[in-house]
């Protein structure tokens, strides 16, 4: 469903809809280029040979879309820039580049250029990753298997431009896996399969010219390029990467950090902050860029220099407070459902082994419903009860203090010894804190520390419509205390409530071909 807002940005001249439009009735191919290798000869191969696989000889019905995350590497775009947009402006070819709006979701998808004569890759739109990461106070992440910077930054903007652009109509969607990566195109054939079966519809249809036209492996992609281009090209990822193990090799890419400094600060003094916050979260998991940097002597420059930044830096003092909520067991999750309307001690607590062979029998629901084969158990044999069942962690930042790096750790160490606090330095960053408070070893429990940090990192704690479900009420429930222990700055800022529509808006930036502000309706 599309329905047109009322207000554009901007003035713009009359849509010159016949000017991108694709022949009649022509399925749309839509490539999502990335920068890199794979997409790059993809591009080659469909300006050389349109026809050889399935487009018009104009590649009149082609559209090249790049989502802008905002932190590629300066050697990527500058390779884009000489080398492939020349071509693609010499045939016509449609290219388009979207970023998110803002940080959220009703932010919208910005179009930053849609042009059949592209010049220059968008380096940045609005709010870049980077950006959110530093207001975070983390580094990229793994989320239940998924890489969700990639998912926020590139498909769910990809998505919704999709929906913008095509409604209902279906599009054929290229994505440059090569011949080696087999399974992740197959991995995503599934997921768009599922995809189509839950929209009912065919929303598109994935096509992988790499594996299934030309079945070439990643060297032969390499050879591709570089013989087509005159220059090798170089992967493209963003610099805070955490793969970037798999990305490039480990020498490759502290090579590149050398040959760009000025990333290599942004990047170190990004995990700088994440790892203050939390010792744990380091850009290769509890291993940090840092430690990794340290043992070439090559790097003692790029070290040199990052180690100055952050010496003039303006730092702030956080109060960091976590909440180890306790959890619910596999057990209770099958037996009681969404929600436990009748705890039982084995609802928090696992069942071992012995329990599970001797004390199964039916019982009754608080439904009055009879199941047979619910576990049945006091839970009064020692024997019985496993360990605690680990529920969310919740965190809280409150900024208490500003100034410089050298205040910073003077008043942190002087605020210690008033509160009669321990001051630590954590194992890896060597990064010193105060702790007032430790948590237990069971769940519910909590933990709390003062640390010195960049500033940028924005004040956040868990908020909720009932006061008794949010932060402050379960801190108090399970410390017995009240509040933060040194006075915040600044009010807590409230964010909005994301809508709950699906409803994304699309909009231009400056004046473009095509007049279109529109609310797309994403499919699930």
């Amino acid at each position: 469903m599309v329905t047109t807002a009322q207000t554009a940005l901007f003035t713009l001249p009359e849509p010159r809809l016949a000017a991108l439009a694709a022949p009649s009735g022509k399925q749309r191919t839509v490539l999502s280029y990335g920068l890199g290798a794979d997409s790059t000869a993809i591009l080659m191969k469909f300006l050389a040979a349109p026809t050889r696989y399935g487009l018009e000889p104009d590649l009149s019905d082609l559209i090249v879309v790049h989502a802008v995350t905002g932190d590629e590497w300066s050697d990527s775009l500058s390779y884009v820039d000489r080398l492939v947009l020349p071509l693609l402006a010499a045939r016509k070819v449609r290219t388009v580049q979207i970023a998110r709006g803002g940080r959220r979701d009703a932010d919208g998808v910005l179009i930053l250029d849609d042009t059949r004569t592209p010049s220059r890759i968008w380096a940045a739109g609005p709010w870049r990753l980077s950006d959110e990461l530093r207001a975070a106070g983390t580094v990229p992440q793994m989320a239940r298997g998924r890489r969700t910077c990639s998912i926020r930054f590139k498909g769910w903007a990809l998505d919704a431009w999709a929906a913008f652009e095509f409604g209902t109509a279906p599009f054929r969607r290229v994505i440059g896996y090569h011949a080696g990566e087999r399974p992740r195109a197959e991995k995503d054939t599934a997921i768009q399969k599922q995809n189509n079966a839950d929209a009912g519809r065919v929303v598109c249809e994935p096509y992988y010219p790499l594996i299934e036209t030309d079945d070439m492996d990643r060297a032969a992609v390499e050879a591709y390029v570089h013989a087509r281009l005159g220059e090798r090209i170089r992967k493209s990822y963003c610099a805070q990467c955490p793969f970037s193990g798999v990305c490039a090799s480990r020498d490759r890419h502290e090579e590149r950090l050398r040959d760009h400094p000025e990333t290599a600060s942004a990047v170190l003094m990004m995990e700088y902050a994440s790892q203050a916050l939390n010792e744990k979260v380091a850009l290769y998991g509890e291993r940090s860029l840092y430690q990794q940097l340290a043992q070439d002597k090559a790097n003692d420059a790029m070290l040199t220099r990052f180690e100055r930044e952050l010496d003039h830096a303006p730092f702030a003092l956080y109060e960091v407070r976590r909440l180890y909520l306790l959890g619910r067991t596999k057990d209770c999750r099958t037996w009681h459902g969404k929600r436990c309307t009748e705890p039982r001690w084995w609802c928090h607590n696992q069942r071992t082994a012995a329990c599970r062979r001797e004390h199964r029998a039916g019982y009754e629901l608080a439904s009055g419903k009879r199941v047979e084969a619910a576990p049945w158990c006091d839970g009064d044999e020692g024997a019985c009860r496993g360990e605690q069942a680990k529920g969310q962690a919740w965190r809280s930042v409150r900024t208490v203090w500003e100034g410089s790096r050298h205040e910073a750790e003077l008043t942190l160490m002087r605020w210690g010894r008033e509160a009669g606090a321990r001051l630590r330095s954590g194992q890896n960053s060597m990064i010193k804190r105060v702790h007032y408070l430790d948590a237990g070893d069971g769940y519910p429990s909590a933990a709390a520390c003062l640390v010195a940090a960049p500033v940028g990192i924005e004040d956040k704690q868990r908020t909720a419509k009932k006061p008794s479900a949010g932060f402050e009420a379960k801190w108090t429930a399970v410390t017995g205390l009240i509040g933060t222990r040194w006075t915040p700055i600044r009010p807590l800022v409230v964010p909005e409530r994301e809508p709950s529509t699906g409803a994304v808006l699309v909009r231009y930036l400056g004046v473009q071909e095509r007049q279109r502000t529109s609310e797309v309706e994403l499919m699930a």
